[in-house]
């Protein structure tokens, strides 16, 4: 569990996995340099806890250091990965251990999530998402199904549809290397998309097992779109620089294409709506790499000079 600035949180997520009907062997958590009071909040709760709590401090450098830092600390052979402001339900823990033991082929079990506003109620269902109920399953039995789809990687390129309530193999997370540290937003999708080209198979228990809870501070709030636009971007350079790696198909190469094209056009015209500064800068540079017409260019400019009109009037 990565953790910054979780106080108003952490206790809630610890209890969640105090509640497991089969309990951890240990909860690693890395305080990623708060500065508020997650490290009393972890310490207090400690106290009254029978909970295997080991807990590291690091300078902030992001979640994904945070996860590998405790990866690295971990000692079993099954990584559950979890966010401080999620909550586990009671029987996540005993079923995804099930859906492994079970299936010694899946390199990682996830389960739905429910996602819930601030005071709770329930907003949606994370695999209620259209492309994720348009990927082709195989039913595997006791309540778990299988990725069949051999268009995953693809569909991917454009967003994680797996959620963080997952378990995954320690030796899978190293033959990957884990999270790439130089991602702040959407580092999931990358390890997702590495343990796809590595050919493992993917299964989930259909119910939901946890909750996701959107807010202002998470990382894909709204006041961060754009730096997840910018992640994202990075992740789709790097699968293209790593082409020859991942063994990437022809038809992978030319989607990979699309996204890129379909992203820098999203990029523009979120940078002119919220009249960032670096929109011109952006254009130019969207413009000499190909990837997006001079009308997207010029839309987008007509769009932030629109903006700016209306914050001075």
């Amino acid at each position: 569990m990565p953790a910054y600035n979780a106080g108003q949180f952490i206790a809630r997520a610890l209890a969640s996995i105090e509640n497991q009907t089969r309990l951890p062997d240990e909860v690693v958590v890395v305080d990623d340099g708060s500065s508020d009071d997650t490290g009393q909040c972890i310490e207090r709760f400690r106290q009254s806890s029978g909970l295997n709590l080991v807990v590291r401090q690091q300078v902030n450098q992001g979640s994904s250091s945070a996860r590998n830092h405790a990866v690295r600390v971990a000692t079993g052979n099954f990584i559950a990965f979890m966010d401080a402001d999620d909550i586990m339900y009671p029987r996540f823990l005993e079923r995804m251990e099930t859906g492994l033991d079970r299936h010694p082929d899946w390199v990682a079990c996830f389960s739905d999530r429910d996602i819930v506003d601030p005071d709770g109620r329930l907003i949606a269902k994370d695999l209620d998402h259209p492309k994720f109920l348009g990927l082709s399953k195989k039913d595997a039995g006791m309540g778990y199904m299988e990725l069949a789809d051999d268009a995953l990687f693809s569909t991917m390129l454009s967003g994680s549809l797996i959620p963080m309530t997952m378990v995954c193999r320690r030796a899978e997370l190293e033959a990957v290397h884990g999270f790439d540290e130089s991602l702040i937003f959407n580092e999931d999708r990358l390890l997702f998309l590495e343990l796809i080209k590595r050919g493992g198979k993917l299964g989930y228990a259909a119910e939901s097992l946890g909750t996701w809870q959107r807010h202002e501070a998470n990382k894909s709030g709204s006041s961060n779109a754009l730096r997840s636009i910018e992640a994202s971007d990075l992740i789709l350079r790097k699968i293209l620089d790593d082409q020859r790696r991942l063994k990437l198909s022809p038809q992978e190469c030319a989607e990979l294409d699309s996204e890129r094209k379909r992203l820098a056009r999203g990029w523009m015209y979120a940078a002119s709506r919220i009249r960032a500064a670096s929109t011109f800068a952006l254009g130019r540079r969207l413009l000499a790499e190909h990837r997006i017409t001079y009308a997207c260019f010029f839309r987008a400019i007509i769009r932030y000079a629109l903006a700016r009109g209306r914050a001075d009037g």
